[in-house]
């Protein structure tokens, strides 16, 4: 079973403050057609609110401007969904991000109610094709979800970028500090899932990987083992049509810091735009 990671988001305070009551951002979200564009879906890690990404997203928005607008759909503990922001007719790749009430549940949970949310998207918004942005669970979340829940009618996942994800979980005798290896230390057994359920990814799709360095030698981001969230390169590289890979280091490249970090937005940016 993976680990619990202790990854926080920010509190619900600040969420509240920055994004007002429920109620009130759910009167404002209007159904328009995204067919068009890409919208970009994010999933936050562990114990992450609608905060976690918030930084992120302003940052790039502001920065790169080739995306306006962003919703939240908020996954209930029941599994109901509640939408909370502004999309309109001219909306471009606008950021949907998903937000888990219960967001310590198990992967196998967050990739099903990953999936309720593309269904659901699927039919408010006309979404067809999208990328996505997972960070830490939120990316086993989102590659559970490609390998296990997708299908031939699901919205194409184009591009997915995962931050700091724990492929090989967090052991560091699993996990020897380098980045050059061929296999790693001792698959888990989770690993071991997702490398035999890669086939059933989209052969088209497009991966980025983007792994913590605190320390600048290769042994993890505070959190997550260099060569834990590099094992991706296991799962997709043979697997899809474009993988790639980025180290960032430094303190910012702390695990919860990761997606606080303008070099890991510029990485991202350059990826998706």
């Amino acid at each position: 079973m993976w680990r619990k990671l202790a990854v926080f988001g920010g509190c619900l305070l600040v969420a509240v403050a920055l994004f007002g009551s429920i109620k009130a951002y759910s009167a404002k979200v209007k159904d328009v057609d995204l067919s068009n564009t890409t919208p970009i879906v994010l999933v936050h890690g562990t114990h992450g609110t609608a905060n976690s990404f918030n930084g992120m997203i302003s940052r790039i928005t502001a920065t790169y401007g080739k995306s306006t607008d962003k919703v939240i759909v908020l996954v209930k503990k029941d599994g109901t969904l509640e939408y909370q922001g502004t999309l309109s007719a001219k909306s471009k790749n606008p950021f949907i991000q998903i937000v888990f009430e219960n967001n310590d549940a198990p992967i196998a949970q967050e990739a099903k109610w990953v999936d309720t949310v593309m269904k659901d998207i699927q039919k408010k918004y006309n979404v067809t094709q999208y990328d996505a942005i997972g960070h830490s669970n939120g990316g086993l979340a989102l590659t559970t979800y490609a390998e296990e829940l997708a299908d031939d009618s699901s919205p194409t996942m184009e591009k997915l970028v995962v931050i700091g994800t724990p492929f090989n979980d967090l052991d560091a005798d699993d996990n020897v500090a380098t980045t050059d290896f061929v296999d790693v230390t001792n698959r888990t057994a989770e690993l071991q899932q997702y490398i035999m359920d890669s086939s059933n990814l989209d052969a088209n799709l497009k991966v980025l990987s983007i792994a913590g360095d605190l320390d600048g030698d290769s042994v993890s981001d505070g959190v997550v083992p260099v060569q834990s969230a590099l094992a991706s390169r296991l799962i997709f590289d043979s697997a899809v049509a474009e993988y790639s890979e980025q180290v960032v280091t430094g303190s910012n490249a702390q695990h919860s810091d990761l997606h606080e970090n303008t070099t890991v937005d510029a990485i991202v940016a350059a990826f998706i735009y």
